[in-house]
């Protein structure tokens, strides 16, 4: 499983520092965003991420991470080695505010990083040999590669990669968008974990973890009143 090492409160049950620290700076965050967050939260995973290599159009950049957010998945795996990734947040309506992204300059550190996670890496590409999303192992976390819009994956990350996936298509077009393609492929991933007896979703801990960077990103100079917090503890 990914790294879920614990955080929050102490073996005694004692508030740590770190949960004082998000309950003072969520005192500065309306109800209705705390409430909001709690249950965002409750409905993220990690068993499922993505990593997108060298993916360079703003359009599909934005379309990629809203679809992240809305379907639940945390983490995204960004490779920038060739191309700048830039979202256009107008598309992405906000979706990067609460996700985690993690960028990398090569696939190689990305895969390592993945891997290290104990994810299971599966390249997507049109190989008629590989899985669907309906029947791809979910026993372990996964993490689906997506590469772009024009090559697709570069050799490195197939090479690297555990196994494939491939959309079905049944037109005359073989491709979809890379953007509608990350979408087709975490809606019915998504549903599967959801349907599944798997512990798919972030622990206490994470939450806990995520909760206090969601009120840095809300809370105007956080900074200050950290420093503040700080100085009266």
């Amino acid at each position: 499983m990914p790294d879920r090492s614990e955080r929050g409160n102490d073996e005694t049950g004692k508030m740590t520092a770190e949960d004082e620290l998000r309950e003072y700076l969520g005192d500065y965050v309306t109800e209705n965003k705390r409430e909001k967050i709690a249950a965002v939260l409750a409905e993220r995973t990690r068993h499922v991420t993505i990593m997108l290599e060298n993916i360079y159009r703003p359009h599909n950049a934005s379309a990629c991470l809203r679809s992240c957010d809305c379907l639940g998945v945390q983490d995204v795996h960004i490779v920038e080695g060739e191309n700048q990734y830039r979202a256009n947040e107008d598309i992405a309506l906000g979706a990067s505010k609460w996700l985690s992204l993690h960028r990398y300059h090569q696939t190689e550190s990305a895969l390592e990083t993945m891997k290290r996670r104990g994810y299971q890496i599966v390249a997507t590409t049109p190989n008629e040999n590989g899985y669907r999303p309906c029947n791809l192992p979910l026993d372990k976390p996964v993490a689906i590669l997506f590469g772009t819009e024009e090559e697709g994956l570069s050799e490195t990350a197939l090479k690297v990669a555990d196994s494939t996936m491939k959309l079905p298509m049944h037109g005359f077009t073989q491709s979809y968008n890379i953007s509608v393609t990350v979408a087709i492929a975490l809606s019915r991933l998504a549903e599967r974990i959801r349907e599944s007896e798997l512990d798919w979703r972030l622990s206490e801990a994470e939450k806990n973890e995520l909760t206090l960077e969601f009120y840095r990103r809300i809370v105007k100079r956080h900074d200050l009143l950290e420093e503040k917090f700080w100085e009266e503890r």
